[in-house]
C-alpha cells in the first residue's frame, strides 16, 4: 500500500511538472539557458584543471607512489588502501565530483574494494571552498552582497562553534 502511494505521489509530481513546462515554455527555456550558461561558465571551468590534473598524475604513477607514501596511515585511520590520500586531497581541492570520478576509477582498476571506495567517498566528500567561492560570484548577486555573503559563511561557522 505505501508504495502504491508513494508512485502515485511521484506519478503525480511528474505530470505536474510536465504541465508546468507545457503552461510556461518560456520560463522554462530561460530557466534551462541559466543552468547551461552556469554549469559552462562557472562550474565546468572550476572542475576542468582537477580533471586534467587527476589523469595526468594517475597516467604517470604518482598516485601509485602517493599511494605507498601515504599506507602506513591511511590504512589505519581509514581502512583504505594509500591511493585514498589522493582521493582526500583532490576531494578537498574540487570537492564531490571529483572524489566521485577518481574513486570510480579505482575500482574500475581493482584499486580497491567496493567497501573502501564507499568508505573513500565518504570521508572526503566535501564542499570544496573553490567550487563555493565561484558559486556565490555568479552573476545574479551584486557584488556587495556577494563579498557579505561570502565572508558570513565562516564566520557564522566559527560563531556556531563557540
Amino acid at each position: 500500500m505505501r508504495g502504491k502511494i508513494s508512485a502515485l505521489v511521484w506519478a503525480a509530481a511528474a505530470v505536474l511538472l510536465t504541465l508546468s513546462l507545457v503552461w510556461s515554455p518560456e520560463t522554462a527555456l530561460e530557466s534551462a539557458k541559466n543552468g547551461m550558461n552556469l554549469f559552462l561558465n562557472v562550474v565546468f571551468p572550476s572542475l576542468l584543471p582537477f580533471f586534467i590534473l587527476s589523469e595526468l598524475m594517475l597516467g604517470f604513477g604518482v598516485v601509485h607512489f602517493i599511494g605507498v607514501l601515504f599506507e602506513p596511515l591511511m590504512r589505519p585511520l581509514f581502512n583504505v588502501p594509500g591511493e585514498g590520500a589522493f582521493v582526500l586531497s583532490m576531494g578537498l581541492a574540487a570537492g564531490y565530483p571529483m572524489d566521485a570520478v577518481i574513486t570510480a576509477r579505482f575500482r574500475k582498476q581493482d584499486m580497491c574494494t567496493r567497501v573502501e571506495g564507499e568508505r573513500m567517498l565518504a570521508f572526503s566528500n566535501t564542499a570544496d571552498p573553490k567550487l563555493t567561492w565561484l558559486s556565490v560570484k555568479t552573476p545574479a548577486a551584486k557584488p556587495k552582497s556577494r563579498r557579505r555573503l561570502a565572508y558570513s559563511v565562516p564566520l557564522r561557522v566559527e560563531q556556531a562553534h563557540h
